[in-house]
């Protein structure tokens, strides 16, 4: 009898020991058997995303939005940047550094030297043209200085020209640097095709790159109906690193000191700009957000749930910016976390967006 109770309970707290084990090796964020699945607040609610590259199976929708906002676009605001910048900025730089480079070097210095050598070997060859001929001494100096200055100012002058010439071109090449990486297939912002609803007033902004690039990439954020950015910037390469890696980007507007008004509707781009002489060239894609005053059950329900649950509870409420930003934010905790990597891979097909789902990167 005593054996037998003395087994009864080492099997107890052998099943109770290898319990705990299994819930301490198994992350907090995973216990949850929930599917994280975007609900969005209204239903056929008007496409407003752009990608740069096809997204989908047929891109003919990307391809009809990306022709028809990008003309309206481009023509609004090329043509009022394109005009004001081109114009006060190739007018004043190219008058003002071809004119006063070309004219002051080139006529400073080859009149002073064209002069000076012309002068000193003119007389020089008129003086030996004096002890040879005595009596040709004023017609041999006139025409030695004459010809000599006039050979004097041709040739330094052309030679100070050229000389400069080679000097800016040399810059020109020095500048340039090695060329650059190949344009990537796809930059798309991680939002859904609607506008995407935000509850916070500095919320992160995500995006895809499909493949590295070692150039710039413009950031612009615009209020909706309003030609002047609210912000402008071009970025430069992560810190320690020659360029953007292939994967998901994010951009902090609290960084920028930026806040963003309540119902109102912003659209945020982001574009690779390979000729800036040429912007018919650029990849552009770009985003809607709109920020919204959270519902009271909403945050009764953060209240009560786990934080690194709080993605299923903005997925629910159609809240996409706080869902990405959670995800996200867990996948960089636990980056080898597959669960989490896959419900951002489910995101991207539910957004209509497979290619970028299929890329392996997200």
């Amino acid at each position: 009898m005593q054996l037998k109770l003395y087994t009864l309970t080492f099997c107890y707290v052998f099943t109770w020991w290898i319990t705990v084990a299994v819930a301490a090796d198994t992350p907090s964020h995973a216990a949850s058997d929930q599917v994280l699945r975007f609900q969005p607040p209204i239903s056929e609610a008007p496409a407003r995303r752009r990608e740069a590259g096809l997204v989908d199976e047929s891109g003919t929708g990307s391809v009809s939005r990306g022709v028809s906002r990008g003309v309206s676009r481009g023509v609004s605001r090329g043509v009022s940047r394109g005009v004001s910048r081109g114009v006060s900025r190739g007018v004043s730089r190219g008058v003002s550094r071809g004119v006063s480079r070309g004219v002051s070097r080139g006529v400073s210095r080859g009149v002073s030297r064209g002069v000076s050598r012309g002068v000193s070997r003119g007389v020089s060859r008129g003086v030996r043209a004096v002890r040879a001929v005595r009596g040709m001494v004023e017609v041999n100096a006139v025409r030695g200085i004459s010809r000599d200055i006039v050979q004097g100012l041709t040739h330094d002058f052309s030679h100070d020209v050229t000389q400069e010439t080679s000097h800016e071109e040399a810059k020109v090449e020095a500048s340039a640097g090695p060329p650059p990486l190949s344009l990537p297939e796809i930059i798309a912002p991680l939002a859904p095709l609607p506008t995407g609803l935000t509850i916070s007033e500095q919320p992160i902004l995500y995006w895809y790159l499909s493949s590295p690039w070692d150039g710039e990439i413009e950031f612009t954020l615009n209020e909706v109906g309003v030609v002047e950015p609210i912000l402008e910037l071009f970025m430069g390469p992560p810190p320690n690193s020659v360029r953007h890696e292939a994967g998901v980007h994010s951009i902090k507007l609290a960084d920028y000191q930026l806040t963003l008004d309540k119902n109102k509707e912003y659209e945020w781009f982001v574009v690779i700009v390979p000729d800036p002489e040429q912007r018919s060239g650029d990849l552009l894609s770009s985003a809607t957000i709109k920020r919204v005053d959270p519902a009271p059950a909403l945050m009764e329900r953060l209240n009560h749930t786990p934080k690194d649950q709080w993605r299923f509870v903005y997925a629910e409420a159609g809240i996409w910016y706080e869902m990405m930003d959670a995800l996200c934010q867990a996948i960089e905790a636990h980056p080898n976390d597959r669960q989490l990597r896959e419900e951002r891979v489910n995101l991207m097909n539910e957004v209509k967006m497979p290619k970028v789902a299929k890329s392996g990167k997200l």
